[in-house]
């Protein structure tokens, strides 16, 4: 399919560290809102470091979305 199967927009969008209900030590449970309810992606990488890095980066995106969408709010309120 050329479509993508779902948008997901930052302001709407966390990451979760989940080994347990994946069953793998490096799982990630992403989440996001569509059409008004909570949805869950949940990937996994075999290198530790790569799952991490994948953690950090939406969370430092929603960060700054957070921060663009709110900037007279201080980053610990963010």
């Amino acid at each position: 399919a050329k479509e993508p199967k779902a948008i997901m927009k930052i302001e709407h969008l966390n990451a979760t560290f989940q080994p347990a209900k994946i069953g793998n030590p490096h799982g990630l449970q992403i989440t996001y809102l569509k059409d008004n309810s909570t949805r869950n992606i949940f990937v996994y990488h075999e290198d530790g470091k790569e799952i991490v890095d994948w953690f950090n980066a939406i969370r430092a995106a929603r960060f700054h979305y957070l921060q663009v969408a709110f900037p007279g709010a201080s980053d610990v309120d963010v």
